[in-house]
């Protein structure tokens, strides 16, 4: 009897990399809860290329076991099994295993935002543990974007000036997953799977996913 997923797959916009994951867990549910690479890229609709790339992060980081090959049509065809479950958001991993650490200090300032009444891009550097100069970024991309609301705009810079205070926008507030900046410089929101400035939603996704975010 198959076993049923302990979590629904992730809501929003996804990566390759998340795909692969996801179809990485639907085979954990299955029975026997093993797959080859070709298995994953056609479950997950991504080429075998980058499939085989992030397994082999995968495997390095201890996500998932090489646990033999198999003979098909006279191929030789790797298998792997989910060794450690990292629940539904993909691991962020490189080819050697390591963690990809880019983009949690964004995650932080949007925790941040939603528990606020207001802040200031100080304040809100604090609490995250990120850089004022890293907030003020963060938070000016956010404003144009319409995602922050200025309750009283700052004036002036350096010691003398006054910083622009902020609130989150209503209608964003419930948002779970926190929007990036990416190096293009457009802003993706993995809620609704769009970028706010200009197009290419998955390209964002991806380059989100190995680290191409302001931190």
């Amino acid at each position: 009897m198959s076993r049923q997923p302990a979590v629904n797959e992730l809501a929003g916009g996804k990566s390759q990399r998340q795909r692969v994951w996801e179809a990485i867990r639907r085979f954990e549910a299955e029975e026997p809860n093993q797959f080859t690479i070709e298995q994953l890229s056609r479950s997950s609709k991504v080429e075998e290329a980058p499939v085989r790339d992030y397994l082999k992060g995968l495997e390095a980081a201890g996500y998932v076991a090489h646990v033999g090959v198999k003979m098909d049509r006279n191929r030789v065809k790797h298998v792997y099994a989910l060794a450690q479950d990292n629940g539904v958001e993909a691991p962020r991993v490189r080819r050697d295993g390591s963690q990809v650490t880019q983009g949690r200090g964004t995650e932080a300032m949007w925790s941040a935002m939603a528990t606020l009444d207001s802040f200031t891009h100080h304040f809100l550097a604090e609490l995250a543990g990120v850089k004022p100069t890293t907030a003020a970024a963060y938070c000016g991309a956010l404003g144009k974007a319409g995602y922050l609301e200025a309750i009283k705009p700052g004036k002036g810079l350096g010691k003398g000036g006054v910083a622009t205070l902020w609130r989150l926008a209503h209608a964003h507030r419930q948002k779970p997953r926190a929007p990036m900046i990416t190096r293009l410089k457009a802003i993706y929101d993995p809620n609704i799977h769009q970028l706010v400035w200009g197009e290419g939603a998955d390209a964002a996704a991806d380059l989100v996913e190995i680290g191409g975010v302001v931190e």
